[in-house]
């Protein structure tokens, strides 16, 4: 099939660099930096670069790539479908039906308990691999002189003064302040009424889906569960819009292959981060949809029915820079068994674009991170954006 170009125009007229500078992943398998993005994802947005202002159609950019994530060290809520919101405890309903957090990019929030995942005090970085024991529905974790102790319990609601939780065979519940238990964690939480169009993740590592809006000098429009909030440009990390495009790490995958260079993986491959579960960082800039790998990986997706075209980047997570090492690893994309893209020696702050590589349903994709020269310290992959792409423009 042949695929438009997604600038429909090029206004006349250079005009002065303004607001700051994203990078767009278009869905023709071109990527363009741009400042002072406007409009609405749904009717068209036209951003400047290179001095002159460009348009491009509604569905024309499937990912917004932005500034660096870093993780706040601050308390932590983590929801159903992957979401997560750092900030300040600040109460709760009495029924405990909400929390709210206070939040340094997205300010005050208010979160249902009934999705609800898990709370974790400062310094916590993933509470969900705290597991819960079979039969146990809610739980408070608390450190032990090794590992955690576990209380079982009923959690009743959150306050400022942190959690009031009943353990199980106490006569009535009491508030534990935030400095006596690392995380809450609650089973089965409810997943979201309807999936969210767009991945948000800000420069505080917060991560929502919402509805982008528009895009008004340096701010984004968003909604969320039917309240309208705003996010500054320089706030955002990463959009990742999911109506023209299948996001790789939505699938399962349908074989994973790893190991270490001296037997076992130093670091599992992570959905949605860098293997050692950080966001996904690459030259300064932050993907919201991939896959964290540690050579030597590969990694293997059937592909979707309707899917003509698949897409991904490639690089070195930047937290390998600061372990003082000389990465090197060799990473290949692979469709059955042909090699669609190689690049042999991948270093530091360099990112690579397969492109768009045609597919049919039921092929298989593999993403492939092999050792290349020395050891495998610091051969932190990202695997970045990978996307499937559908004719015609939009997901059936």
């Amino acid at each position: 099939m042949v695929w438009a170009a997604p600038v429909l125009a090029v206004l006349a007229g250079a005009l002065p660099a303004q607001g700051p500078a994203v990078e767009l992943l278009l869905r023709n398998g071109t990527a363009v930096v741009v400042h002072d993005l406007r409009g609405a994802p749904d009717q068209g947005l036209e951003g400047q670069a290179n001095g002159q202002r460009i348009r491009f159609a509604a569905g024309d950019v499937v990912v917004l790539a932005g500034v660096a994530a870093r993780a706040v060290d601050l308390p932590s809520a983590w929801l159903s479908n992957d979401e997560v919101v750092r900030g300040a405890l600040a109460g709760g309903d009495s029924g405990g039906d909400r929390l709210q957090v206070v939040s340094p990019v997205l300010g005050r929030i208010d979160l249902p308990v009934e999705r609800l995942a898990a709370f974790a005090r400062a310094g916590e970085a993933f509470p969900l691999a705290l597991r819960l024991p079979d039969g146990v529905g809610e739980a408070l974790f608390q450190r032990a002189a090794v590992g955690f102790d576990l209380v079982a319990g009923t959690l009743h609601q959150f306050g400022e003064q942190g959690v009031k939780f009943q353990p199980d065979g106490a006569a009535a519940p009491r508030w534990f302040g935030l400095s006596e238990f690392v995380a809450l964690r609650i089973a089965d939480p409810a997943p979201r009424s309807t999936p969210a169009p767009v991945d948000l993740v800000t420069r505080a590592a917060d991560r929502l889906g919402v509805v982008v809006r528009r895009f008004e000098a340096d701010v984004v429009k968003c909604e969320r569960d039917g309240i309208e909030f705003d996010v500054r440009l320089t706030d955002v990390a990463c959009l990742s819009f999911a109506g023209t495009a299948k996001f790789a790490s939505d699938l399962r995958p349908s074989a994973v292959t790893e190991r270490g260079y001296d037997g076992d993986p130093v670091h599992p491959w992570r959905r949605d981060a860098a293997c050692v579960g950080t966001p996904m960082v690459a030259a300064g800039r932050t993907h919201g949809k991939g896959f964290g790998v540690q050579a030597e990986s590969r990694l293997s997706f059937v592909v979707p029915e309707g899917a003509s075209h698949f897409r991904t980047l490639v690089a070195l997570d930047d937290s390998s820079a600061e372990l003082g090492v000389a990465a090197d690893v060799d990473v290949r994309l692979l469709v059955g068994d042909g090699v669609k893209f190689e690049q042999k020696g991948l270093g530091a702050g360099v990112v690579r674009d397969t492109g768009l590589v045609a597919v049919r349903a039921g092929d298989v994709v593999t993403l492939e991170a092999g050792f290349g020269k020395g050891r495998d310290v610091g051969d932190r992959v990202d695997w970045l954006s990978p996307m499937f792409l559908f004719a015609g423009g939009r997901r059936p």
